[in-house]
């Protein structure tokens, strides 16, 4: 069980819904996928506060455990601006395939609860969506921020999230925004805020008896795409590049061994679809979760992103590719989950903390001379000029969210914030050598790429740093680089969070 990493969430599979800016039919009440799952109604609520908080588990063993599973669609009901790609020139063409939230809810045998939410999009922003879904979810269900987790598969082919999209953005992230698409996307956030508040509600009401295994295996399509040319990093395949191939998949049965669940990871990202598919899809992990659902009919398959920042799938760019890769990485899963498995055993411990990650405070010229570097390096130095040309001051850190569960003596997930890179998976290991680990990316908050000391100082395209002012005019002053000790910080608050749930 050795080779510890995760990756990549999202979910697929099912009935659009129509109501709220999502696409279906029905009545306007979100129905789920008839898995077993039941139903979904959205709910009314309101905002929230990140703080850091714990509740640890004791040792003991307690053989119970109760799980609970919930899905809803999030496709879009109307055309609306995909996120991910730069060259894109519209709103989206064509649902492909429809693309979902989905909650699995845990309780362990002293009543712990906690609860994991994948969804097809390319990141949960804390500033957007997270911060006001938690509180929402608090108020509903009594579950405290240290309960949540939050994945998303970071597909390019998602819809931008955002509050306040505006046009500095085109071009970069996004096909331009017409009046008309900002009022269509603001709509559709709304929706989504409502449709994750319902899921969590609605996993955390089906709540039964259930057996947790898990496991890990490897897919080799993901390939590192940090490539030294000519002194600079280039994107393009690397073989001798660090990629985190591993699959960690956690089983969740009935007492007699019917299948409930399959949570599984995979570090790549989601870009087998390029700009030109300008289309709705769950890319891989999306035909993965598909492929798991119809082999095992009534367990619902959901995909957690690891640190897969410095890897595209390889081969990339078709759907055929993107059903291919799917279906290697489903086949895959199901293999482990059919074979021996280590059973889950003793308490769920949560723990969440926001740390403060350091970002380089650099002297104006030098800036400068970043914003004309031939790389995405020099989109985030002209926002910091455009801040500083406001007349207001850059952050020297961010605040990010990192969180470390354990399963019993079985494993801890430690999922990481923003688009980490692969060596964090072997820096953490190695600070937590008696551990199982299970390290998950981007979680909670989708604000940029998160890099080691080594990708700071040769740069390229994961060095771009906090990039939330893509996300909306008001987060316009989220930007900067983060510092080389941002992998001291990460990997020490990782290590001392998960000694804090060892058993």
């Amino acid at each position: 069980m050795r080779e510890s990493r995760a990756r990549d969430s999202i979910l697929q599979g099912g009935v659009p819904i129509r109501d709220a800016g999502f696409a279906g039919g029905g009545s306007g009440v979100a129905r789920t996928e008839q898995n077993g799952c039941g139903f979904v109604k959205p709910l009314l609520l309101s905002m929230v506060v990140v703080a850091a908080s714990i509740s640890c588990g004791e040792t003991e063993d307690h053989a119970e455990w109760r799980v609970g599973c919930a899905r809803v669609s999030i496709t879009p009901e109307e055309p609306v601006v995909l996120l991910g790609y730069g060259d894109r020139t519209q709103p989206f063409e064509h649902v492909a395939q429809d693309i979902h939230a989905k909650a699995l809810a845990f309780e362990d045998g002293r009543g712990r609860r906690a609860v994991i939410v994948t969804a097809d999009l390319v990141g949960f922003q804390a500033a957007v969506v997270t911060e006001s879904v938690s509180d929402r979810i608090r108020k509903e269900t009594g579950l405290e921020r240290t309960q949540l987790l939050f994945n998303a598969s970071h597909s390019h082919t998602g819809p931008l999230v955002s509050l306040d999209p505006w046009s500095e953005a085109n071009a970069i992230a996004h096909a331009p925004l017409s009046p008309d698409d900002r009022r269509k996307t603001i709509a559709y956030t709304r929706a989504l805020q409502d449709r994750l508040v319902a899921v969590v509600r609605d996993a955390v009401s089906k709540l039964e008896p259930a057996q947790l295994a898990w496991g890990r295996g490897s897919v080799p399509f993901p390939m590192n795409r940090r490539l030294p040319r000519d002194g600079r990093i280039a994107m393009a395949d690397n073989p001798q590049g660090r990629t985190d191939r591993s699959v960690p998949v956690l089983s969740a049965q009935t007492p007699a061994g019917g299948h409930i669940a399959f949570l599984f990871g995979c570090a790549c990202h989601n870009t087998t679809l390029t700009g030109a598919d300008n289309v709705i899809s769950g890319d891989y992990a999306g035909f993965a979760q598909v492929y798991l659902e119809e082999r095992f009919p009534g367990a619902q398959a959901m995909f957690m992103s690891g640190c897969g920042a410095d890897a595209n799938p390889s081969p990339r760019g078709s759907m055929p590719l993107a059903e291919r890769h799917g279906r290697t990485l489903g086949e895959e899963v199901a293999r482990i989950a059919e074979g021996p498995l280590e059973e889950v055993r003793g308490d769920l411990g949560t723990a969440y903390e926001t740390v403060e990650l350091p970002l380089q405070d650099l002297p104006k010229s030098e800036i400068q001379e970043r914003a004309e570097l031939p790389s995405a390096e020099a989109v985030t130095a002209r926002q910091m000029l455009r801040v500083l040309e406001a007349g207001e001051p850059l952050p020297t850190e961010y605040p990010a969210p990192l969180v470390a569960w354990h399963f019993g003596r079985a494993f801890t997930l430690i999922a990481l914030p923003g688009e980490p890179v692969a060596e964090y998976v072997d820096l953490i290991e190695a600070t937590l050598p008696n551990q199982q680990l299970w390290i998950a990316g981007y979680s909670n908050d989708c604000f940029g790429y998160l890099p080691t000391e080594q990708v700071v100082g040769e740069g390229g395209h994961e060095n771009i740093g906090v990039t939330l002012w893509l996300w909306g005019r008001d987060l316009r002053r989220h930007v900067g680089f983060f510092a080389p000790s941002v992998e001291q910080t990460i990997v020490g608050a990782a290590a001392r969070m998960a000694r804090r749930q060892e058993p």
